[in-house]
């Protein structure tokens, strides 16, 4: 199951995170909402923005996730530029964080 189908799942079935999750599923929620800012503002890209907004929106679907991190975003767009520009420990540590946000949703 892709990732924009797991997002559909996870809003659909209205699944809750721990406390725990918590601020971790708004943190996730600004780093979609800043990729997708990102890929919306570099259209030469090729890269289409509606998977990361729709990652965004599933993990702020989470009744439990609180508001968006949004003092991050700005962070998360310097983050997916290195990870464009091919800088190693960009790549590495957008890895990292999609990896964990991966965690939150649910397996098929």
């Amino acid at each position: 199951m892709s990732r924009r189908a797991t997002a559909a799942l996870l809003l659909l079935t209205g699944l809750t995170c721990t406390p725990a999750q918590a601020e971790t599923a708004a943190d996730c929620a600004a780093f979609w909402r800043g990729v997708a800012a990102e890929q919306r503002a570099l259209p030469g890209l090729g890269v289409a923005p509606d998977e990361a907004e729709t990652l965004a929106a599933a993990f702020e679907a989470l009744p439990e996730a609180g508001p968006v991190a949004t003092d991050r975003i700005a962070g998360y767009r310097l983050l997916y530029r290195g990870l464009i520009a091919g800088d190693r420990q960009s790549t590495d540590l957008f890895s990292r964080i999609a990896e964990r946000c991966d965690a939150l949703l649910p397996r098929p």
